[in-house]
């Protein structure tokens, strides 16, 4: 049997719209970060030393809450009371 190597998950944390723009592009801050994870990566593994990596980068925005979106919702029946 193969052993399995375990996904590397690395939050980047909130970034501005044009750092994303550049990521996607794969230019910037963001994917140096993205490489150098991949270089500590390989150096960790030995079995990864001479195989090609390829990152998949996942960029999401949280949900709000209910609570807190801003508009609270009126039940117009009960103002007619």
């Amino acid at each position: 049997m193969t052993a399995t190597i375990a996904p590397v998950v690395v939050d980047l944390g909130k970034e501005k719209s044009k750092t994303l723009r550049a990521l996607k592009n794969g230019e910037g801050p963001l994917m140096q970060d993205v490489a150098r994870v991949l270089d500590e990566v390989r150096a960790r593994s030995s079995e990864l030393a001479g195989k090609e990596l390829v990152p998949v980068v996942i960029i999401y925005r949280k949900k709000p809450s209910r609570k807190s979106r801003g508009m609270m919702m009126i039940n117009p029946f009960k103002m007619m009371k």
